[in-house]
């Protein structure tokens, strides 16, 4: 009320006494309608207000306020942004801008008002919660890693804040800080199979596959018939070299849903990898056709194609695998063994030189970062 006083002063002293008495009823009434959940009636109260005294950045917030709960979000930020050019120093503007566009998944637009707000007011939690928000989802996740240590430090067993931190640990491949947040958070209440799930991807990359398998295992248990968590484990076991297990889980899958893509090339992989061609092929055609623009499916297909005899076909799914990503070596080996296969001796030898060479960029780029691993000469 006191920037409602100033602006009256130049009046006289009855008329500024008997306008500041009429703003201050706008004001209760306004604040009566908002407990009452009347947003319709407080926005006319706070408009009366603004009649009166059209530099009161308070009134100018409460009145994003009330526009704001009758879905009318560009009018409140409209009244907020009034607030600020008034009173550039209060937070609540600011706040609420920077809230209103994370709800509405503006997330970039979010940022600078929430900033801005906790450098009036450092002690905001709201503000800083929804710029960790705004900043994961504008992908800037080193810069949400440190508001959320901020905020762990005073609420370290705060399930949601632990989630976000493991999220965007995950995002940066920190998986052995994601590994610790995870197991904080799986020791509360209100642990789900994406928990555990997400705790085993973090395990895994941070090379510790065994213990993942554990945690997906867990999963399963929470929630048997997803066919996404069973095949992470499926994943998990055909990665240790584990088939048998990964061909149960696999086989689980595909019974739960025969047409998962994903599933079929990894269980006609397997399947290939045993020499089990002919079990391998009706799963790789699934997958290649699900996924015509992958190398992997496409070259699978092809080696079983042609271990099959149906080397035209295979000859085909491997150019076709090539012509997706031609710096693979082992796609041009196979190839050109293929071609020499079916009589095409010059391109099939072609095809060789090409796997040869990439091969040996390959060799020079592994003895080059180990060069650079080896101690300094003197």
């Amino acid at each position: 009320m006191f920037l409602v006083y100033v602006g009256l002063c130049a009046q006289s002293t009855s008329d500024a006494q008997e306008k500041l008495q009429q703003v201050r009823a706008y004001y209760e009434t306004a604040q009566r309608f908002e407990r009452e959940g009347n947003w319709l009636e407080a926005e006319k109260a706070w408009r009366a207000a603004l009649a009166l005294a059209a530099h009161d950045a308070h009134a100018w917030t409460n009145l994003g306020v009330a526009l704001n709960r009758q879905s009318r979000s560009d009018e409140a930020i409209g009244a907020w942004n009034r607030a600020i050019a008034i009173d550039p120093k209060l937070a609540g503007p600011y706040f609420n801008v920077g809230l209103t566009l994370v709800k509405t998944g503006n997330y970039t637009g979010a940022i600078f008002p929430l900033q801005r707000a906790l450098s009036i007011e450092p002690g905001n939690e709201g503000a800083r919660r929804a710029l960790v928000l705004a900043l994961i989802g504008s992908e800037r996740f080193r810069e949400a890693t440190r508001e959320i240590a901020q905020l762990l430090a005073q609420s370290p067993r705060d399930a949601a804040l632990l989630e976000l931190a493991a999220q965007s640990f995950m995002r940066q491949n920190r998986y052995a800080e994601a590994v610790l947040v995870l197991r904080r958070r799986l020791d509360l209440a209100g642990v789900t199979s994406y928990m555990w799930a997400q705790y085993g991807d973090a395990l895994d990359g941070a090379a510790r596959t065994t213990e993942a398998v554990e945690a997906y295992r867990e999963a399963v248990k929470l929630e048997p018939a997803s066919t996404l968590i069973r095949y992470g484990l499926g994943y998990l076991y055909w990665k240790l070299v584990r088939y048998d297990d990964a061909e149960r889980e696999l086989t689980e899958v595909l019974r739960l849903d025969p047409r998962d893509p994903r599933a079929a090339f990894t269980l006609g992989d397997l399947y290939l990898t045993k020499g089990e061609t002919q079990r391998s092929l009706l799963l790789l055609e699934r997958a290649a056709a699900a996924y015509p623009n992958e190398f992997d499916t496409r070259f699978a297909l092809g080696r079983a194609l042609v271990l099959s005899g149906d080397t035209k076909r295979g000859i085909d799914e491997l150019r076709a695998a090539i012509k997706i990503n031609d710096a693979i070596a082992d796609g041009h080996f196979q190839l050109g063994r293929a071609l020499l296969q079916a009589g095409l001796e010059t391109e099939g030898k072609e095809e060789l030189k090409r796997a040869e060479a990439l091969h040996g960029k390959r060799r020079a780029r592994e003895a080059e970062r180990f060069r650079k691993k080896l101690p300094g000469e003197f």
